[in-house]
């Protein structure tokens, strides 16, 4: 058996597989279809709008420390990453 067909006789098997359970979750919701759906999943929140100013939505600087911390040494940067509070993408060694 060569590669080729090795390959071949998988995609059909694959095919057949993947053709015959798409035609029996068809069969098998066609039967129950009264317009009724018990799997349909509906979320309704009671949200109300608020209106917001431009004047509140800008920090002076005193308010908010994210924005002007002006930067941490090493031993804080550790403790943050301990702490989850900052995202980092390589491995750190504490």
């Amino acid at each position: 058996m060569t590669w080729i067909k090795f390959t071949l006789w998988l995609l059909g098997i694959y095919t057949s597989y993947y053709a015959a359970l798409i035609i029996w979750d068809y069969l098998r919701t066609k039967g129950g279809d009264n317009g009724n759906d018990k799997h349909e999943l509906t979320f309704v929140e009671d949200i109300e709008p608020v209106k917001s100013y431009a004047d509140e939505s800008i920090p002076n600087g005193k308010e908010s420390s994210v924005v002007f911390s002006g930067g941490v040494s090493l031993k804080q940067m550790f403790n943050l990453a301990r702490e989850e509070s900052v995202e980092y993408t390589k491995a750190v060694s504490f």
